[in-house]
């Protein structure tokens, strides 16, 4: 019978069967539950409401250094035990908080936990109270983590930081410090002394701002904003400025982006002002004579003008796959474009043509200076000037480029094509780089042609430039004011009278001008000062030759002159300088111009001495013979000499 045959709705007893398979299967959930726990790297421990322990899994096990089975039932703050990692004060229990706060709550970051055997552990920890489905706590569940490697780590990190501080402190250079939105996070000693200004007019400034703004300065914005994003790192980056208070300075720059916890750019600073000073004296004449012998070369390179062109349409025609190609030069003061060289075009209408700058397709790309493509001449209305020939020749495809170079137009280049053309990228950018080619051959060419005209006046820039290089030293020196030009043309007279040839002399000749060019390296305070030299001051003195070849041997055109600025010192018995050469080993035109430098010098007048007499100079000149002068150049010096009357004697 029904148990219950009331009305309503009864709830049906569960057998025991039923009762048995669900207990077997909570176990099994349990089982997977602790299995989970057991398995996952971090420890776990599980306490009751009390906050008693109801489960430990080993990892945390290793860590506290309890056995589950010791542990279970135990307190938390028995098994659990953490204090601060600094002071060492007890800290609150993860679990009371969590019961107390009914929330998930973290350690401190400096939480250690002390462990059954004494050992302190660094941890990190997140406490969460266990709800039931109706929302009641039953009790926390405590998943920490081993964290020596990580505290080591970040101790490390602190140490290298204070380390790097301290290299920046002590670094002599000015050297800055910014963050990645360029503002000064620190700065050396050095910074401050040089710009005479101090930490709280600098540090978290934007570097633009700081000191009046005199740091906004558009070299250093293009080297933070554009080069150095793109590069970690850029040294050697020049910046001259009108600095507030100390002038206008010019400074090296290398600059390094740092990766850390965020990005640092260090910015060192080196003052290079005077060595600046000094290198463009002295390379304002060589950076001119660079120039003109790069022209040299391009002389030498060049070929004839119908070959060149030939050759070009060759190349065009080959690659471009065109039926036809013509190249047009332009005469840059009637602005008239020509046709200079043809291939494919079966009338000759063209060579006949002129086109003014703006007329026909070429006329347009000359002036537009860039290229005109027309894929189907047949869709577009013919120019006037083209017509005829584009129609009996059945051109359908039009090309024109300008060739530009140095950039000045030359000149076009035009393609025809008898069947429509539509080419891809790589199909331009190579007609793009054939049509820079045919620039520099075609300027090339006009170069040669134009220059044969004008050798003789470049020959001329040279010399005057070498001239005016050794007035330049007479008028540093007013001792000798004049004297490079006295011993440079005795000096020629010994090597003509020596037989030497006339390409030998000219070299001769510019070495005695430049003889004494390694002085513009020598310091004014000792170059020009009154009394005698120190022994320091001589040995500075005594550099001038290997300065004046470091100046002159990487110029082509003076390294056969170098014979004498940089052996004019040496002596025949060997107790010379630089190089201490002896007898022949010193050049043949070091040893001519020795003996004409001593004798303008006793010949001249001096603050500290009158100008020698004649015969007394020349006794001078015979006793110095297989000492400092080669006794045949001394023979032959005499010789010379002998045959000039005494008012015009040098």
């Amino acid at each position: 019978m029904p148990e219950n045959t009331s009305g309503g709705s009864s709830r049906r007893k569960m057998t025991r069967r039923e009762l048995s398979a669900r207990y077997d299967e909570l176990r099994r959930h349990s089982a997977h539950l602790r299995a989970a726990l057991y398995s996952i790297g971090d420890a776990v421990i599980i306490t009751n409401i009390d906050g008693r322990i109801s489960l430990m899994n080993p990892t945390a096990e290793r860590l506290t250094g309890w056995a589950e089975p010791e542990a279970l039932e135990s307190p938390i703050e028995q098994i659990f035990r953490i204090v601060d990692e600094e002071t060492r004060a007890m800290l609150e229990s993860p679990v009371a908080r969590v019961l107390r706060e009914d929330a998930v709550v973290r350690l401190s970051p400096r939480a250690v936990l002390i462990n059954r055997n004494g050992r302190a552990i660094p941890i990190g920890d997140t406490s969460a109270p266990i709800r039931t489905e109706s929302g009641d706590v039953t009790g926390v569940i405590l998943i920490f983590q081993d964290q020596t490697s990580v505290r080591t780590t970040f101790h490390a990190v602190q140490q290298a930081r204070e380390f790097a501080e301290n290299i920046v402190a002590t670094v002599r250079e000015p050297l800055l410090v910014l963050s990645r939105n360029l503002r000064v996070v620190s700065a050396n000693r050095a910074f401050y002394q040089m710009f005479h200004t101090t930490p709280a007019d600098t540090l978290h400034q934007h570097i633009y701002e700081i000191g009046n703004r005199q740091w906004d300065i558009p070299e250093l914005r293009r080297l933070l904003e554009e080069i150095l994003p793109h590069n970690a790192h850029f040294d050697g980056y020049e910046v001259t400025h009108n600095f507030e208070h100390i002038g206008q300075r010019t400074m090296l720059l290398n600059a390094r982006r740092v990766r850390h916890s965020d990005e640092f750019i260090l910015l060192a600073i080196e003052d290079v002002t005077e060595r600046v000073r000094a290198e463009q004296r002295l390379h304002m004449h060589l950076r001119r004579l660079r120039a003109l012998r790069t022209i040299d070369q391009a002389i030498i390179s060049a070929l004839d003008m119908r070959a060149v062109l030939d050759i070009l349409l060759d190349q065009v025609t080959s690659y471009l796959y065109v039926d036809a190609a013509s190249i047009l030069l332009l005469d840059p003061y009637a602005q008239t474009l020509t046709y200079a060289a043809e291939r494919g075009v079966r009338s000759r209408a063209n060579q006949r043509t002129t086109l003014y700058t703006g007329e026909g397709y070429a006329g347009r790309v000359v002036l537009d200076r860039r290229m005109l493509f027309i894929a189907d001449l047949r869709e577009s209305e013919l120019e006037p000037s083209y017509a005829p020939v584009l129609q009996q020749e059945a051109f359908v495809t039009y090309c024109g480029v300008p060739l530009i170079a140095k950039g000045q137009v030359k000149g076009v280049l035009e393609l025809f094509l008898r069947t429509r053309l539509d080419p891809d990228q790589d199909w331009f950018d190579f007609l793009e780089t054939l049509a820079v080619q045919a620039a520099i051959a075609i300027d090339s060419v006009i170069l040669f042609e134009t220059m044969q005209r004008s050798n003789a006046q470049m020959i001329l820039a040279y010399e005057a430039t070498i001239r005016g290089w050794a007035h330049a030293l007479d008028l540093r020196d007013r001792e000798t004011e004049g004297h490079s030009q006295r011993v440079t043309d005795l000096t020629v007279r010994l090597a003509r009278a020596a037989g030497l040839s006339d390409e030998q002399i000219a070299h001769i000749r510019r070495g005695a001008l430049l003889h004494d060019i390694g002085k513009l390296g020598v310091p004014d305070s000792i170059l020009r000062k009154p009394g005698q030299l120190t022994e320091e001051e001589w040995a500075v003195m005594h550099q001038h030759p290997d300065y004046a070849y470091t100046m002159l041997s990487p110029i082509e055109y003076l390294r056969p002159a170098l014979d004498i600025p940089y052996s004019h010192h040496e002596r025949w018995d060997g107790t010379g300088y630089p190089r201490g050469l002896k007898g022949e080993q010193i050049p043949l035109a070091a040893r001519l111009f020795a003996v004409a430098d001593v004798w303008d010098a006793l010949q001249s007048d001096r603050p500290y001495r009158a100008r020698w007499q004649r015969e007394e100079a020349l006794d001078y000149i015979r006793s110095q013979a297989g000492t400092h002068f080669d006794p045949d150049v001394v023979a032959l010096f005499l010789k010379v000499i002998g045959e000039a009357p005494d008012d015009a004697a040098p």
